[in-house]
């Protein structure tokens, strides 16, 4: 069996049942994002808005010139609206309350649950193909625990003092300078330490890149060896899964392609597990997406002719 390291692997999933064939033990390295086409590459919301409405833009400081104008006015803002707030320089806290609520910022929205991020993939029902892209979360926190281990000379970390170093250094990192000649490379693996409603129903983290100065996609193949996707199929891909012989850091990225024909049977597996929109979105806002999926439903298969 072919031996991985640091790969980047991309498989498309022929039928629904053999995603339950990929091993929990496989599977708990990884965190995940559901994106409704597969052509579309894993980018944050401040990185869209700014070539939005900035689309020959060539300043790499725009993004950070944006981002601390952006902080700046919430932050004088905010108390017109809550009462309680983070501390000041808890830059973090602050961008994850900012993208809550639909502000652009350099967070990623992830997910620890894999069928959450299938739920996201395929709920919109796109006429394209749908992926869940499925990333090492062991790999990018190895890195920090290194770096952790190496600074308060310890031969051991635990997970809550990674979370903490973690949500250090991406404070540390919001502050940098707004160029770099040589910009440092890495995708970051936040736990927020306030969890609102929301995030715990999606069981919901971040990633989140070291600047701004480049692009998501650049920061997140610097975690791979080779860039250019390796194709493998499915049943490979279980069989690579359940054998013994594998390391934590074999596979860095796993991008899963679902051919849109699959949506209908993925929708109604879905609701019997309750992943529904009512359930992972609180409040009258899931209510009235799920009660418009159930009209959709009504209608019966939208891909049978």
């Amino acid at each position: 069996m072919r031996r991985y390291e640091k790969a980047y692997l991309e498989t498309t999933l022929e039928c629904w049942e053999d995603i339950f064939k990929l091993p929990q033990r496989f599977m708990d390295k990884f965190v995940f994002r559901g994106q409704g086409d597969a052509n579309w590459p894993i980018s944050h919301s401040l990185e869209r808005s700014v070539s939005k409405f900035y689309p020959h833009n060539i300043d790499t400081s725009l993004l950070f010139t944006e981002e601390q104008t952006m902080m700046k006015e919430f932050r004088w803002k905010y108390p017109l609206y809550s009462k309680s707030q983070p501390a000041h320089e808890d830059f973090l806290e602050w961008f994850t309350i900012m993208q809550h609520h639909g502000a652009p910022t350099r967070l990623v929205d992830i997910t620890r649950s894999l069928f959450v991020a299938v739920y996201f993939a395929t709920s919109e029902h796109l006429p394209v193909d749908s992926a869940v892209w499925a990333i090492n979360g062991t790999l990018l926190r190895s890195h920090l625990s290194s770096r952790y281990m190496e600074l308060h000379s310890k031969n051991v970390a635990t997970h809550d003092e990674i979370s903490h170093y973690a949500h250090q250094c991406a404070n540390e990192l919001f502050q940098g300078p707004a160029w770099q000649q040589d910009p440092p490379k890495g995708i970051y693996y936040i736990e927020p330490q306030i969890v609102n409603e929301r995030l715990a129903r999606q069981q919901g983290a971040f990633l989140m890149p070291a600047n701004v100065q480049l692009s998501f996609t650049e920061h997140l193949m610097s975690h791979v060896l080779i860039e250019q996707a390796l194709r493998i199929d499915f049943k490979p891909l279980i069989q690579y899964a359940n054998g013994k012989k594998y390391a934590q850091d074999d596979i860095a990225i796993l991008k899963i392609n679902i051919p849109q024909g699959l949506n209908y049977e993925i929708g109604k597996y879905l609701r019997a597990m309750n992943l529904t929109a009512e359930m992972l979105f609180p409040g009258l806002d899931g209510l009235c997406k799920s009660v418009a999926y159930l009209r959709r439903e009504g209608m019966g298969n939208p891909f049978q002719l």
